[in-house]
């Protein structure tokens, strides 16, 4: 068994399903003490549960990190009973509506900015004092292949996104003195909840999204989390500043 993240605490946001829960779980199975947060609580205690019982130390609260109390609180109450935190995965984020630029909602289009960039930079915040002072600690923040290219119809998500991978290059030379490495986790079509409120309804538009790919198809949330933790762990110890593509060749065609 791997164990690249033994005796390490490790945050993850956005960790009851998805993407966020698959890191946890591959973390949890690699030795990590983990500190979980999610808006959706009762789904979070779920997920925290099964780790439990599977011999993981964890401590899971509620977390939007859309509110800044939440986001610390989540932070250094985590880190005071689990030690502090070695690695913080910040992937809370959503999709929102589908959209043309000249008639999307102004309300919609904040929301979805706050959540997934301010929200990513109040967790980065909520970290770094504790990993300055240790001089070590690594950030893996949750961007998109829609961080990179610009498809239409996702104006706020799409903006967002650039912006995560704006925040991570800009952070990661801040902190990189200090012994601190940060990236950003650029994945592509994800079979995740946020992938099924678009095509629940209209299988063969999932079908038709998969085949954009070289790969002819749509990634799961374990593979997504395997990139991410070789991101987090010291096997990338001499990569910072970077936005990893996990999308099945999409960008590069």
């Amino acid at each position: 068994m791997n164990e690249r993240y033994l005796g390490k605490t490790v945050l993850v946001t956005g960790a009851a399903s998805g993407i966020g829960r698959a890191i946890a779980c591959a973390a949890a199975r690699e030795g990590a003490r983990l500190i979980l947060g999610d808006i959706r609580h009762d789904r979070l205690a779920d997920t925290a549960a099964e780790l439990r019982s599977e011999g993981a130390a964890a401590y899971h609260a509620r977390c939007d990190v859309s509110n800044t109390a939440e986001v610390e609180k989540l932070v250094n109450r985590g880190s005071d009973l689990l030690g502090a935190i070695d690695v913080a995965f910040a992937n809370a984020g959503v999709l929102g509506t589908l959209g043309d630029v000249w008639t999307y909602s102004e309300d919609e289009f904040t929301k979805i900015l706050d959540i997934n960039i301010t929200g990513t930079w109040r967790t980065i915040r909520a970290v770094l004092p504790r990993m300055i002072e240790r001089r070590r600690g690594v950030i893996v923040a949750t961007a998109s292949a829609a961080g990179v290219i610009g498809p239409a119809g996702l104006p706020a998500y799409v903006a967002s996104k650039h912006a995560v991978v704006g925040l991570v290059k800009s952070t990661a030379m801040n902190v990189a003195p200090d012994g601190i490495r940060v990236n950003a986790l650029c994945p592509h079509l994800v079979d995740t909840p946020m992938l099924d409120t678009i095509t629940n309804e209209n299988p063969a538009l999932r079908e038709s999204l998969g085949r954009q790919t070289p790969l002819g198809r749509i990634a799961t949330s374990e593979e997504v989390a395997r990139s991410a933790l070789w991101l987090g762990s010291d096997e990338s110890s001499f990569v910072t500043g970077h936005s990893l593509l996990v999308d099945g060749g999409l960008v590069a065609q």
